[in-house]
């Protein structure tokens, strides 16, 4: 959701937000859009892999909107960035634990159907590939905060980071894993 982050940013600025202020409310409202947009398919996941989508997704929505709502009370960029960066971290730990055998975790975040044919190895090769993106995140946002950029090159970076990590991941996977048959050669 850069384009949302970067939006919003401009439009509370533009309108003489301050910078703190603006830094968080546009950061919640990016979040919340990419939790919007990917509630569908996690709730369709849960239910295909664990049958209890309904309490879990109570629980994840009610904890979510309460990480949202303290973020906007605190209205505190480096705590909106530490958060990023504690999910970030929670998240390669997730796939850490898929790539050491976690069978929850691998099934949740590398989905495969069992007469699909992808091999063990391969959605193993995907965690550990979305761990790497996770910790390049966590790296950068760590940084920006480190080197005490202003707010704006911050948004301009955090804008920039999740299509540049996409490519990498794609260009990653490409160099890092043979094709899964023949027909891609």
């Amino acid at each position: 959701m850069p384009a949302i982050f970067l939006s919003s940013w401009t439009v509370l600025r533009a309108v003489h937000v301050s910078e703190s202020v603006a830094f968080v409310w546009a950061g919640v409202l990016a979040q919340a859009a990419q939790i919007w947009c990917t509630l569908p398919m996690t709730v369709q996941r849960q239910r295909l892999t664990f049958d209890r989508v309904r309490s879990a997704t109570r629980w994840a929505v009610a904890i979510l909107i309460c990480v949202l709502s303290f973020q906007i009370w605190w209205s505190d960029p480096w705590l909106s960035q530490r958060l990023v960066s504690i999910y970030c971290g929670l998240y390669a730990a997730i796939m850490a634990l898929g790539v050491w055998g976690d069978r929850d975790a691998l099934n949740r975040f590398a989905p495969a159907s069992k007469d699909s044919g992808v091999p063990l190895d391969f959605r193993r090769h995907l965690l550990m590939l979305y761990a790497l993106v996770a910790i390049l995140a966590i790296a950068t946002n760590e940084t920006l905060m480190a080197l005490d950029t202003t707010l704006g090159t911050r948004v301009v970076t955090l804008s920039i980071l999740p299509i540049a990590l996409h490519y990498f991941f794609v260009i990653a996977l490409d160099l890092t894993h043979p094709p899964l048959d023949d027909k891609d050669e």
